[in-house]
């Protein structure tokens, strides 16, 4: 259906393709996407009768009008990286100019780090990768949360990992390029790199696993992989979040800002950052199938494969729902 959202799938290599801007669709270009909707937003389409109600994600075309209603509110996305928002009993006819409309400029590298997350698809459909998701688990006693297959922007991380059997203790281990370089035990599910230890390195990846002990056995996790980001980019990093923040000081809720943030942190290969931003945006638009695509997506990456498939599964169940 040309209003909506194209049916994305899951993503098994999200980190930043491109910066392109809004893909074509079946019957033209999109100029914008909503990005926040609160309240009765309508989308009247030119040639239909009947007007669709907005969510978040949303497609617009050239001659699309938008509509709020009564205490309503949205805010669209321009390709141009222009964000336009409409408060209540307002509208506006979408085009291929809109500088005439009060706006606040994002930047175009913004709007396609969006763009790329939210338009990203393969040819399988939602149900072949449910069932590539189902098919990729395995019975892993333990089984590593955070952080996995993502960059970290700090020297010391929190380990976090899930046990299906109990153990007295567990060994972690972290290593790089030349081996073994850390170790600790503990009988809590987590650990916290401590503070009275040289931390690890700018720049560096490693991999790390847990080890489960008791009286008699002992069992493994899988290895693990994460870097840590450059000290220049998470200094980049740091300014663009301040820059993003800054533009919505008088709206810090609004799902614009978290996706935006969410988006540029997965292109910045922050994945389990973007997780928590889409996590918000997803509880503030229970209507909407984009942000459960887009965390199905991100939760396979960072292998957690049983919150990948409960995502795309909601999603699917709002799309049969319309």
């Amino acid at each position: 259906m040309r209003r909506q959202l194209n049916r994305f799938s899951i993503i098994l290599a999200l980190l930043l393709l491109s910066t392109s801007i809004i893909i074509a669709q079946n019957s033209g270009s999109a100029l914008a996407v909503i990005s926040d909707v609160r309240g009765t937003v309508l989308v009247n389409i030119a040639g239909n009768d009947e007007p669709m109600k907005a969510v978040f994600g949303t497609q617009l075309v050239q001659g699309d009008r938008v509509e709020t209603g009564r205490k309503a509110s949205v805010s669209m996305l321009f390709s141009n990286g222009n964000l336009i928002s409409l408060g209540a009993n307002s509208n506006i006819t979408i085009s291929g100019n809109q500088s005439g409309s009060p706006s606040r400029n994002i930047g175009s590298g913004m709007a396609g780090n969006f763009s790329d997350l939210a338009m990203r698809q393969d040819n399988k459909g939602e149900m072949g990768v449910l069932m590539d998701l189902r098919s990729d688990e395995t019975s892993q006693l333990i089984l590593p949360l955070s952080p996995c297959n993502t960059m970290i922007s700090t020297l010391k991380p929190r380990l976090q990992w899930k046990s299906m059997k109990p153990a007295d203790e567990y060994v972690v281990r972290i290593y790089n390029s030349q081996g073994l370089i850390w170790e600790h035990r503990t009988t809590a599910t987590y650990l916290d790199f401590p503070e009275d230890e040289p931390g690890l390195e700018y720049g560096t990846s490693y991999f790390w696993n847990v080890e489960g002990e008791d009286l008699i056995n002992s069992f493994r996790s899988l290895n693990q992989n994460f870097t840590v980001l450059s000290y220049d980019k998470i200094i980049e990093i740091k300014n663009e979040e301040q820059k993003l923040l800054g533009m919505f000081t008088d709206d810090p809720g609004s799902s614009s800002l978290h996706s935006l943030l969410g988006a540029y942190y997965a292109s910045s290969g922050l994945l389990e950052e973007a997780i928590h931003e889409f996590e918000v945006v997803r509880d503030a638009n229970p209507d909407a199938t984009l942000p459960h695509e887009i965390l199905g997506g991100l939760y396979s990456d960072v292998g957690i494969k049983d919150l990948a498939i409960a995502e795309l599964q909601k999603a699917l169940i709002i799309e049969k729902d319309k």
